[in-house]
């Protein structure tokens, strides 16, 4: 709240000005630790909270202690409600999940959970650092997501596992809840309507039937609501994506218009950055909508206003500055699951309607089948709002064409980013349906001109027709509540079954072993392991052993990693000489690669044996043994 109130305009709306604090704070916190890890000097990171904060108190005593709400707003048990609504949620979807994880015969965790896992122990230890997972690989990622646990770890010096587990459903209902009342402000516009009515305004986007998984992914049954499932467990970080989404919006809007402040430029600069960091799509469509926005008001009013292009700089100046340095980086691979390409193809094939088109024996890749399937694609991932949202910004248009008004500068960028992001999931293609993030992003901007339509033909055909779609949106919710618990019961109890052969479980021997690498070696330990894939798919996604172990490995799991397929085929035979019978052959890669201890599974390499005299057994159980490589000088001595 420091810098918020520092930045941004006081007549902000409360839940912009709090929602603009926790990123802003989140920023705050990343520059500091960055500034920690490059000069090497510790408790920078910890005293800076306390040190903003009391600052901030300072200020408030001495501006005579104002109240945080403007004229006309005042505390809303609305906010509470969804709060305590979507952190309860959160907790069942994610939290409740993976509470026996730990405790039993067998542990198994969703591989992106892993993946968070074990970058949150990479960057606990270094702001940026190289991937955990591929030894010596600098790593580039949308990652602030993990950062903000990773700066608890390195301040509170938990586990990296329970870090996130526990915290998750804390970091992501505060921003989204306030995000939702934002909408919900921006709907009602100033108006009195009644607190149901205002209720419904703010909470409407998780019961939109915007997303629904069983019509847009092939084989996809539950949860229904796949905007839902990413709101709630925020795996992929979603949640907040859809959050700044908002806030970004809502603060271009609001200084649109204004005088041109420094000040501006700094916060539209830092939440640019900040947000291409949480989700590079996100960012992508916030720079690409400011600047059309921009530039088509530039073409319809004839006048040129430098301070907003200024504001459309920073912003763009901050998407891409985060986009080289921490998303990407310069020589991206565009390998594993960072391929992207442009066209239908992906979208078309992993969606429903590539499958019904196939049962049908239509080409859905050639004309006209293609445009019929895309339009489709449209329609299914935004669900039946795809109605009123067309009326609405049918209805903005014509309003611009015939009288020449503009109008809400807010409901532009919202039509243009629903726009953009329908084209991005119609027309990029990226593994495992990832383009569905651009619709997911504008989410709550869907559910905005959708009620917006709705008002404004309150009564007629479609706002009934809404009616029963709203009401279909509870009913799926609860349903899906229900499934994450039915979900958590039979997660739990395949934590007390044996996981045997299966390589998608981790036995209780594997998982202490790992457990015993964290808690017993010097945390710039290097590892050397054997196994690779949970074998669910054609992808190499075992993460086990750097989530768990929290120790940068020689290679693991290596399909979220942007190397090349090339590299992959050069480490995998690399790694396999760790394991050789030749015993110079294992010195030489231990001594070139400077690893410190090589862990053999009994699935990864059941008949090891070891003939080296500086590989030293230090632990041992049913499944796994851990070697020590004693080095020539550590030898000597």
């Amino acid at each position: 709240m420091l810098f918020s109130n520092f930045l941004l305009p006081r007549r902000l709306k409360v839940s912009t000005r709090l929602l603009a604090g926790y990123f802003l704070g989140v920023a705050y916190l990343a520059l500091v630790y960055y500034i920690q890890s490059i000069l090497g000097v510790g408790l920078l990171i910890t005293i800076a909270g306390p040190l903003a904060t009391i600052m901030y108190l300072r200020m408030y005593i001495k501006r005579g202690r104002p109240s945080l709400f403007n004229a006309g707003e005042r505390f809303s048990t609305t906010f509470l409600g969804i709060f305590a609504f979507i952190y309860i949620v959160s907790v069942i979807n994610f939290q409740f999940k993976f509470y026996g994880a730990l405790s039993g015969q067998t542990t198994q965790v969703y591989h992106d959970f892993l993946f968070h896992t074990g970058n949150i122990a990479s960057l606990s230890r270094s702001f940026p650092n190289q991937d955990i997972r591929i030894n010596g690989l600098t790593f580039y990622y949308h990652y602030f997501y993990e950062l903000i646990f990773a700066m608890c770890k390195n301040i509170f010096h938990f586990d990296a596992f329970r870090t996130y587990m526990n915290g998750n459903a804390l970091v992501s209902a505060w921003p989204l809840s306030l995000a939702l009342m934002t909408i919900g402000e921006r709907i009602r516009a100033g108006r009195e309507c009644a607190p149901k009515k205002f209720f419904f305004y703010c909470f409407g986007t998780l019961i939109s039937c915007i997303c629904l998984l069983p019509l847009n992914v092939a084989g996809g049954v539950f949860p229904l609501s796949w905007l839902d499932n990413h709101l709630f467990s925020n795996g992929n970080a979603m949640g907040l994506a859809m959050s700044l989404t908002v806030l970004m919006v809502d603060i271009l809007v609001e200084v649109w218009y204004d005088k041109y402040s420094p000040k501006i430029m700094v916060a539209l600069l830092v939440l640019s950055a900040t947000t291409t960091g949480f989700k590079g799509t996100t960012g992508a469509l916030l720079a690409g909508i400011t600047v059309a926005v921009f530039v088509v008001e530039l073409c319809i009013t004839k006048r040129f206003h430098f301070h907003r292009l200024l504001y459309v700089i920073s912003t763009l100046v901050g998407f891409i500055f985060t986009y080289i340095l921490v998303t990407v980086g310069l020589n991206s691979s565009g390998a594993n699951n960072r391929a992207m390409t442009l066209g239908p193809a992906g979208t078309l094939e992993a969606s429903r309607v590539g499958q019904v088109f196939d049962k049908l024996g239509f080409n859905y890749l050639a004309a006209p089948w293609n445009i019929i399937a895309i339009i489709l694609c449209g329609m299914c991932i935004i669900g039946p709002c795809i109605l009123p949202f067309t009326g609405f910004a049918v209805s903005k248009f014509k309003t611009l064409i015939i009288d020449g008004v503009i109008g809400n500068i807010f409901d532009w960028f919202v039509i243009g980013s629903v726009m953009m992001g329908l084209i991005g999931f119609c027309f990029v293609s990226v593994p495992g349906l990832s383009q569905g993030y651009f619709v997911i992003t504008n989410a709550a901007f869907i559910f905005y001109g959708t009620v917006m339509y709705i008002i404004d033909n309150r009564g007629r055909l479609i706002s009934y027709f809404m009616n029963i779609f709203w009401g279909l949106g509870v009913v799926l919710l609860v349903l899906d509540i229900a499934h994450y618990c039915i979900d958590d019961l039979e997660q739990n109890a395949v934590y007390r079954t044996e996981a045997g052969d299966r390589p998608d479980l981790v036995s209780k021997d594997t998982l202490d072993a790992y457990l015993w690498l964290r808690d017993n070696t010097p945390e710039d330990a290097q590892i050397v392991v054997d196994r690779f894939s949970e074998e669910l798919d054609y992808r190499n996604i075992y993460f086990y052993a750097s989530a768990f172990s929290e120790r940068q490995c020689y290679l693991e799991g290596y399909d979220y990693s942007d190397i090349s397929q090339k590299q992959v085929q050069a480490m995998l035979s690399i790694n396999e000489k760790f394991y050789s019978d030749d015993w110079k052959e294992v010195d030489a890669v231990f001594d070139i690669y400077k690893m410190d201890y090589l862990v053999v599974t009994d699935m990864g390499h059941p008949n090891y044996v070891n003939n080296n005299w500086r590989l030293n057994l230090v632990y041992e159980n049913e499944d796994v043994s851990i070697y020590k490589y004693e080095n020539k000088k550590s030898s000597e001595d």
